[in-house]
């Protein structure tokens, strides 16, 4: 395990270095983050123990979880006052605790930068049940519940902003959304779904008309199999629509914090097959960069990848490395592409191997000099504690290998 840790930490050390020998000129800032789902710190003091081993390893940005759903794990530096909702002061939410503050001067401290990573459509609101959009099941042919918030309703609108109007007025550095501000392929269908849609376009979609054919899968459910000719239409308006709510929140923030960077979250379907992550998600790469946020974040999960497309992990890392290159050919900023690369396997448990994530960081190497985010910050990483390591990849004469373990 200390080869593991020490093989990984130097990897990442050295990353820093040899994606900067390809860097050109650019507007956006370019970040190294670790992006945290929880710490598992006991105190404040280890906290900022953390934070210190995460800048040691050439790291600059921390993208700290300020949500708490059921079934996220609480940090076990705070007591909690409420089983779910959010890590500061607001009153559109129930507040855990209140410790955004401190954990951000503890993070400046160590020389980080703090990106607050909150959620929008699964935010755990007291109303979230009154306040659940509308799907079409394809199995009865009947509108149902989606778990998920309502972005159509005002006050689900309303009470978001607010949110982000309060996450603003702490000494933050940036903004990433969850990924959760998607509408899925069956989604929107509640009546102020239907007023929307009416009012932006001048008609309704009804699921006939969207979903021309079902079929039923092995595993019993009822799946759509074929999309009308008028469903490309309604998924584009969709997208606009969660476009201009996510543009929305950034408005609302910068009333509090003026020039504060924003950073949408997009699957990897945007960049691999853009027709199924309009389908899927209602989210449509080109479309976010013309929204001009200031990041845009790719979940390029590399194992997720190999087991959703049943690809071999070597193919699934090289789909990274294209990802990459398509990606900032469409920002023209490599900085601006915030590449999100994976840490441990979601199924397994289990660390991503250093060999392996060395073969990420060179995949995506050719694209330039990116903005990159580890997920998910763990144990395993955060436990090194060997000295920095001199930067020994600046120039094609030091072998890209040199100094890993594997």
């Amino acid at each position: 395990m200390k080869l593991l840790r020490n093989g990984i930490f130097l990897i990442l050390v050295i990353a820093m270095s040899f994606l900067a020998a390809v860097a050109p000129s650019s507007a956006a800032s370019r970040i190294r983050a670790a992006q945290v789902s929880y710490l598992p710190s006991r105190n404040y003091p280890q906290v900022a123990a953390e934070f210190a081993r995460m800048r040691r390893m050439g790291l600059d940005t921390v993208i700290l979880r300020v949500f708490q759903r059921p079934g996220d794990r609480v940090y076990p530096f705070v007591e909690a006052r409420a089983s779910s909702g959010v890590y500061f002061a607001t009153d559109a939410a129930p507040v855990v605790a209140d410790v955004l503050g401190s954990l951000t001067a503890l993070a400046h401290a160590a020389g980080l930068k703090v990106f607050a990573w909150m959620t929008t459509l699964s935010t755990p609101l007291t109303e979230s049940g009154a306040w659940q959009g509308r799907r079409y099941d394809p199995g009865s042919g009947s509108i149902m519940p989606c778990k998920a918030l309502d972005p159509f309703r005002s006050e689900v609108r309303q009470r978001l902003l607010d949110l982000f109007r309060d996450l603003a007025r702490y000494d933050i550095d940036g903004v990433l959304l969850q990924d959760d501000l998607v509408l899925r392929q069956t989604e929107g269908f509640s009546s102020a779904a239907l007023a929307a849609c009416l009012r932006d376009t001048g008609r309704l979609f009804s699921p006939r008309e969207l979903f021309c054919k079902v079929r039923r899968g092995e595993d019993g459910r009822v799946y759509v199999s074929q999309l009308g000719e008028s469903f490309q239409e309604w998924a584009a308006w969709k997208n606009r629509y969660l476009l201009k709510l996510a543009a929305d929140f950034r408005d609302v923030a910068r009333r509090v914090r003026p020039d504060l960077p924003f950073a949408v979250n997009l699957p990897y379907e945007v960049l691999t097959a853009p027709d199924h992550g309009l389908a899927w998600f209602s989210q449509d790469f080109d479309r976010a960069v013309e929204a001009d946020f200031e990041y845009i974040a790719i979940m390029a999960y590399h194992r997720q990848m190999s087991a959703e497309l049943s690809l071999p992990v070597e193919q699934a890392i090289a789909k990274v490395g294209e990802m990459a290159v398509s990606g900032v050919r469409c920002t023209r900023d490599p900085a601006r592409l915030l590449l999100k690369l994976q840490t441990r396997d979601f199924v397994s448990t289990r660390d991503v191997a250093p060999g392996e994530l060395r073969d990420i960081l060179c995949a995506v190497k050719g694209a330039g000099d990116l903005s990159l985010a580890f997920f998910p910050y763990h144990a395993a990483l955060g436990a090194m504690t060997a000295n920095r390591v001199a930067w020994e990849a600046r120039s094609s004469r030091t072998p890209a290998r040199a100094g890993l373990l594997e």
